[in-house]
């Protein structure tokens, strides 16, 4: 396999799986932290980033992906999929793609080069990202002025101008011509897989529901560009961000995590995960220990309880048993297996499993079209895990 290939499909297999799982056993912006972190991690065993600083670029990574998950777009893909507002809609998907994919490459980019920068100007970077999230959100987005949503039957709240005023805040103050390379791929990357994704569910419509749904294709889709959009350049700058000196410690920050992610889903701002998104990555950045719980625990955890929830016919008490012991376990293992290898390895295997007990516990009624899905999610695992690099792949 040419060194490139490897730096491109690794990471965009990984995503499109992250995505697959994120539209299954996590909606929202604690859903969208599983592409975030799988593909952080990716990123540092390809760049030979490794213990505590590779835990920060994780919990980068998951936050930051994260951040564009409070973008709607459920009522965008229903005016794509009506003909009079087909080209409204998929312009809508394409801008939203556009945006998670600048957002999420300018963090996880920042990330990697936090080293240049001082964490003085680090925070203020954070701090405008927050502000103008929430200056875009009301200048444009609350009133409407440009609406990719339904206008009258239950419209939904966007904030798709206000992360981009966001992105666009951070990279202004902190001037660096890499952040921007990442961030404007990442576009590009995220503008194709939402927009040509969108068009994939168009193009189905004439014909019947296939093993894999056409919304699941979208998000496989989706994820593999924008996996891809974060490869490109990290192959490109890959001299620039690997190999960076590790500082190792040895804490753990689990209770301190747990409140974050019971918190987060139930925020009452439309921009409270950006709020809260900026603390998280603060945190990890102020106090290193907490980095892969943000990044792995506080994932895991999300997903926990989004089996619990959408199980309410079973025992309550012994789901929430199950959501508690196995996130204490999870935030054990992490604390135990700190190098990005065994964090990947780790998510990569508990959200599959989680997508499989989602899927047949218990027993549903459509068998078929569920197995095909979780066949081709262990598949696309396999396969991520297989080109996962054994040794540094800078020298490639």
């Amino acid at each position: 396999m040419p060194p490139i290939a490897r730096w491109i499909l690794f990471p965009a297999l990984t995503m499109s799986l992250g995505w697959g799982l994120r539209g299954y056993i996590g909606g929202g912006p604690l859903g969208a932290m599983i592409p975030g972190a799988l593909v952080a991690l990716c990123l540092c065993l390809l760049l030979d980033r490794r213990g505590d600083d590779a835990a920060i670029v994780a919990a980068w990574g998951a936050v930051g992906v994260g951040f564009g998950g409070q973008m709607t777009y459920g009522q965008t893909i229903g005016l794509a999929l009506a003909e009079s507002t087909r080209a409204w809609g998929l312009t809508g998907l394409a801008v939203k793609g556009a945006i998670w994919g600048f957002l999420g490459g300018a963090v996880i980019a920042l990330a990697l080069l936090r080293h240049k920068f001082p964490r003085r100007d680090l925070l203020i970077a954070l701090a405008l990202m927050a502000i103008a999230t929430f200056a875009g959100w009301k200048l444009l987005n609350e009133p409407k002025l440009i609406y990719f949503s339904h206008p009258t039957d239950r419209p939904r709240p966007e904030i798709w101008f206000g992360l981009l005023a966001g992105a666009a805040a951070m990279l202004a103050w902190l001037r660096n011509a890499t952040l921007v390379h990442f961030a404007l791929i990442g576009a590009v990357a995220g503008g194709i897989g939402f927009g040509f994704g969108g068009y994939i569910q168009v193009l189905g419509i004439p014909y019947p529901k296939p093993l894999i749904g056409y919304w699941k294709q979208m998000e496989l889709f989706l994820g593999l560009m924008l996996g891809a959009g974060l490869g490109l350049p990290a192959w490109l700058h890959r001299h620039e961000l690997g190999g960076t000196p590790v500082e190792k410690r040895s804490n753990i920050a689990i209770a301190l995590i747990i409140p974050f992610a019971l918190l987060a889903e139930d925020m009452p701002a439309r921009a409270g995960y950006t709020y809260l998104g900026a603390l998280l990555l603060a945190l990890a950045l102020l106090y290193t220990p907490s980095a892969r719980h943000i990044a792995v625990t506080m994932t895991y955890c999300a997903f926990a309880i989004d089996f619990q929830r959408n199980r309410p016919n079973l025992d309550q008490t012994a789901l929430w048993a199950f959501v508690v012991v196995t996130t204490v376990a999870v935030a054990f293992l992490v604390e135990k297996f700190r190098e990005p290898a065994p964090l990947f390895l780790l998510l990569l295997i508990t959200s599959v499993v989680n997508s499989m007990m989602k899927s047949f516990l218990p027993v549903p009624q459509d068998v078929t079209h569920l197995a095909a899905m979780e066949t081709l999610f262990a598949l696309i695992a396999l396969s991520a895990a297989w080109l996962a690099p054994r040794k540094s792949a800078l020298a490639a």
